[in-house]
């Protein structure tokens, strides 16, 4: 896949496979095209070159719904959240997808919300929920689409050190459920504990793909994320 902008090309010729079951990581500086990667996967940019195929469609040019609605579901760095709605109606805008029926909707919802643990606050406005709720309810909308395949997006940014433990739980709950998992995270610690593979990118190209003891010794990486190698070749 490549993405370009007037010229500049923020994602240069990606190519990464997601075997159904896996849990892929991807890190990388600020800049390093993650997040236009993402936008191109889940249809809300097109490619400027490449192709994206979803369980053997080719959705490159699909509508996001489209990639919803065959099982692609994506959080994003900012949470999406209808501050005047409720909990329960912010997440039952994923289930519609599913049900249509707002009974069904709402019954789907609940359990979304139960197994995030939103339930007890199901009622309460989104607005009045703080960081470590809102990353759980734009999960939970996105649980609610029932997908196969999820992208978070820098989904456990801006947690304290306990939250962060709380949320890696909720992650491999999440992938305990049959949910392939794509992530991006600038947390390493995040990365390094739950993804065995794992993707650099780096000015818009993947510089390196493998175990998390393989990516934090190799030079590429260490060159343009990690810092200086130390004596030995070891990674900081």
């Amino acid at each position: 896949m490549t993405k370009s902008f007037d010229g500049f090309t923020a994602v240069a010729q990606a190519d990464l496979r997601v075997n159904e079951g896996e849990i892929v990581g991807i890190i990388g500086p600020n800049g390093a095209g993650k997040s236009t990667f993402f936008n191109c996967l889940a249809g809300e940019l097109p490619p400027t070159g490449g192709s994206v195929v979803f369980n053997g469609a080719d959705v490159t040019r699909a509508s996001p719904e489209a990639h919803a609605r065959l099982g692609l579901a994506r959080t994003h760095q900012v949470p999406a959240t209808f501050e005047e709605m409720t909990i329960l109606d912010n997440a039952m805008v994923g289930a519609f997808l599913r049900h249509p029926r707002r009974a069904d909707a709402q019954a789907a919802t609940m359990r979304v919300l139960e197994f995030t643990g939103l339930a007890a606050l199901a009622h309460h406005r989104a607005g009045t929920l703080g960081t470590p709720g809102r990353k759980r309810l734009e999960i939970a909308r996105a649980l609610a689409t029932e997908p196969r395949l999820l992208l978070l997006d820098e989904a456990l940014a801006g947690l304290t050190p306990s939250e962060i433990q709380q949320a890696i739980a909720l992650v491999r709950a999440i992938h305990t459920m049959g949910v392939t998992l794509l992530i991006v995270e600038h947390l390493m610690e995040v990365i390094f504990t739950l993804a065995p593979r794992v993707i650099v990118f780096h000015q818009g190209k993947i510089i390196a793909e493998g175990a998390p003891g393989e990516i934090v010794n190799n030079p590429l990486v260490v060159d343009a994320y990690l810092g200086k190698r130390r004596p030995g070749g070891r990674a900081p």
